[in-house]
């Protein structure tokens, strides 16, 4: 089958490098030479908080100060000390409530990125702005219908929010189906991208940065470089990966193994399909299953052209290299995967009846003070 892309998906479901010299604190990682941990790392993945009762209540502190990456230290953005966040796992109807304390230098405020809750309120309101040193506490009741899959959370306060989740500030959110299917293991893969300069800290953006978007000289899997996972043959396991890149395409692969796409966003198939590779734009998710073949697999991200744009005045960019984000180690006594059963699909909207049309025009140029987009002539 053909690899499925973003805009694939939406029609079918509606749905760096580094180098290390003497510098700062020991630490200097630049786009020169590739980076090599000082040792494979094996596979973690951020604390996970379930709901109970139909409500899950949490408490996010964001805040700057020391994260360890690469098994080194760092000076990162993170949701109470961790890179990613918390994983939130909640089902459909489920109520939950974030208090979110800012502990920056900036303002900053909370975005439930993909789920079908309010914009209204105190819920998914992305024009809250939460001051250094104040709180705000967010409500979102999911309704009984939201569909399963894989979402997550992040800032979006506007003219911040590529600095902040570029600093390290997302976690998951995992919508749990009402059928569970039969997997060995379920992993969360929050796929980022960061710089760090020989302090161990994330510079300023550039000009050029902040007009085509950021993109990383490292590139993370749950905060970490290239990490190791394992599994036996015949192993079902299901990965879901979000791309938390401010600006960077991932053109996944794990080649040697079998592939198959259950959704992407919240969009799902009526079956899994096989799949060789996956696209993922930025804040997009897959929903993915594995089945383990024997041997050692790269899962990679393979070069993706942006457009024109993205490469002016500033020679190759980063996504024009393939990365190897993890290794999968598939060894032992083979195992036998039960049968994936049939999703259950949105409801379609096809035919439904029409309250009101909209036409807006987006465009892209030159303002005043560099590049700009508008809707509508505003």
């Amino acid at each position: 089958m053909e690899p499925i892309s973003r805009r694939h998906a939406l029609i079918l479901g509606g749905l760096g490098t580094v180098s290390i010299v003497a510098g700062g604190a020991g630490l200097f990682w630049t786009e020169n030479t590739g980076f090599v941990p000082s040792a494979a790392q094996r596979f973690t993945e951020p604390m996970a908080l379930r709901s109970v009762n139909g409500a899950l209540q949490l408490k996010l502190t964001a805040a700057e100060g020391p994260a360890q990456i690469a098994g080194r230290h760092a000076t990162a953005l993170t949701y109470n000390g961790g890179l990613p966040g918390p994983t939130l796992i909640i089902r459909p109807g489920d109520r939950l409530k974030i208090s979110v304390d800012n502990q920056l230098k900036q303002p900053t405020n909370l975005h439930v990125h993909g789920l079908h809750v309010s914009p209204d309120g105190n819920s998914d309101n992305v024009f809250v702005s939460i001051d250094p040193g104040s709180s705000f506490d967010y409500e979102y009741q999911l309704p009984p219908d939201h569909p399963p899959g894989v979402y997550w959370y992040h800032p979006h306060h506007h003219g911040l929010a590529a600095t902040q989740v570029f600093g390290g500030l997302y976690g998951a959110i995992i919508v749990e189906d009402a059928t569970p299917i039969p997997i060995s293991r379920d992993r969360v893969l929050v796929i980022s991208d960061i710089t760090l300069d020989g302090s161990g800290t994330i510079p300023a953006a550039s000009a050029m940065d902040r007009m085509v978007g950021r993109e990383g000289k490292l590139m993370l899997v749950n905060g970490q470089v290239s990490p190791q996972l394992s599994a036996r043959p015949g192993e079902r396991e299901r990965w879901r990966i979000i791309n938390a890149c401010a600006a960077r395409y991932l053109r996944l692969r794990l080649d040697g193994q079998q592939l198959q796409l259950l959704g992407i966003d919240s969009g799902r198939f009526p079956q899994p399909q096989d799949v060789t590779e996956v696209v993922l734009a930025p804040g997009n998710r897959a929903d993915l299953l594995v089945t383990g073949v024997a041997g050692t697999a790269s899962f990679q991200t393979l070069p993706f052209d942006r457009g024109a744009a993205m490469g002016m005045m500033d020679g190759t960019r980063p996504s024009s290299t393939t990365v190897n984000l993890a290794t999968f180690i598939v060894a032992g006594p083979p195992a036998t995967p039960a049968a994936v059963p049939t999703q259950p699909q949105p409801r379609d909207l096809r035919n439904s009846t029409v309250d009101d049309r909209r036409e807006l025009t987006f465009a892209m140029g030159m303002g005043a003070s560099g590049m700009s987009m508008g809707s509508g002539g505003n």
